[in-house]
């Protein structure tokens, strides 16, 4: 008896080791397969929350497009946008198809969670097109009433893109058409001396032309264009009736947008290349000197060039417009209402000339006029698994 006693002392705690051992394996496995679910879990919540953030960029991009930084990319470069959000990083690369059509390629990352947890990136492309306020002149010269074109004066329909403008002037932003020189909505203009009306046809009447032609503008009316030009600051009657010395001002290597007579550059690579102003006069003004300026310019009464100036883009006068002595020149088109019939008197060495690109890079350069929005059909697309 005492012999048997002494065989079987002891296997009551190998059996409580191997229990403790098997337990201490179930605990273990049942941590790792909760910190694996829990793993799982944070991974999938982070990569939604990457998505978000990176459409969250694209969003950012589309709503506060600025034309002015945007619109001058040449077709199939791009440029890069970033910025930090609280839970991540947003990076969006906006690449020109054709002026019109821009690919957003946008990545979100995950900073959330210190090193353990953050890290989680996802990457979607948007395809998108640009919207843009429906200023499409017709003509070099848009008006109604009486035309007198003398001296040496030429007003032109034929398409016109400035020399140093070639590679921005590419595809549908640089259209070869042609177009007419004088649009009126009755008669004929007045040519004498050396002066010459050009285009297909050199002139033509469209009884149709009425005041809503010089202020609808699409989706887009006057009113709403000045709207713009003062929330951007460019409500220029303070520089007074007559108007000198507009130009480039650049300020530490960037093109100062703060001062009321920094009109551009027409030089695309200069700093205020790509800056497309649109400016509001409410009075009756005079731009003379030998200064430029480019963009579109809305002027509430009547408008004289003289003394040598010139202007790219768009010109909208609600009164008249004329020019006077000195060469001066328009490269784009100008509409002006002249609702009271009143002369229009176009002298000197002056140049009225069509110019699609001139018109097209007003509006699409202009920092409040473009709004970039989704394609309507398969815009959004994941691509996360081409990029990773």
């Amino acid at each position: 008896m005492m012999h048997r006693r002494r065989g079987q002392a002891g296997f009551a705690m190998p059996a409580v080791i191997g229990a403790l051992v098997i337990i201490g394996i179930l605990v273990t496995a049942g941590f790792y397969m909760a910190r694996q679910e829990l793993r799982i879990g944070v991974a999938s919540n982070h990569a939604n929350m990457a998505v978000n953030i990176a459409q969250a960029g694209a969003n950012e991009v589309m709503a506060n497009w600025n034309g002015y930084q945007l619109g001058n990319i040449a077709a199939w470069a791009d440029t890069v946008l970033t910025d930090t959000l609280a839970n991540g990083i947003w990076t969006v690369t906006i690449q020109n198809a054709n002026n019109f059509v821009y690919f957003l390629t946008a990545t979100g990352q995950v900073t959330e969670g210190g090193a353990l947890w953050a890290g989680a990136s996802r990457t979607i492309g948007i395809a998108t097109k640009i919207l843009f306020a429906n200023i499409n002149p017709p003509a070099a010269l848009t008006t109604r009433g009486q035309v007198k074109v003398g001296g040496t004066s030429d007003i032109i329909g034929t398409n016109y893109t400035p020399p140093s403008w070639g590679s921005y002037c590419t595809g549908s932003m640089g259209a070869t058409y042609d177009t007419t020189g004088v649009l009126l909505d009755n008669g004929s203009p007045s040519v004498s001396g050396s002066a010459t009306v050009q285009g297909t046809p050199p002139f033509t009447t469209d009884p149709s032309i009425v005041d809503s032609t010089f202020t609808n503008f699409g989706d887009m009316d006057w009113n709403e264009l000045v709207t713009f030009a003062q929330i951007e600051g460019k409500e220029v009657t303070s520089l007074g009736g007559n108007i000198n010395g507009t130009g480039p001002v650049v300020t530490s290597g960037r093109c100062d947008t703060g001062v009321l007579s920094n009109w551009g550059d027409s030089v695309p690579t200069n700093p205020c290349g790509a800056y497309f102003p649109l400016i509001y006069h409410a009075n009756d003004v005079a731009i003379q000197s030998n200064g430029f300026g480019q963009g579109i310019l809305l002027v509430e009464g009547d408008l004289q060039l003289r003394g040598g100036y010139t202007f790219f883009g768009i010109i909208i006068v609600q009164g008249t417009f004329s020019t006077g002595s000195g060469n001066n020149r328009v490269i784009g088109a100008v509409m002006a209402s002249n609702a009271a019939d009143l002369n229009q008197s176009f002298l000197g060495t002056g140049t009225i000339q069509y110019s699609a690109c001139g018109v097209n890079r007003a509006v699409l350069n202009n920092a409040s006029l473009a709004r970039a929005r989704p394609l309507d059909d398969r815009s959004w697309v994941d691509l996360t698994a081409a990029v990773n």
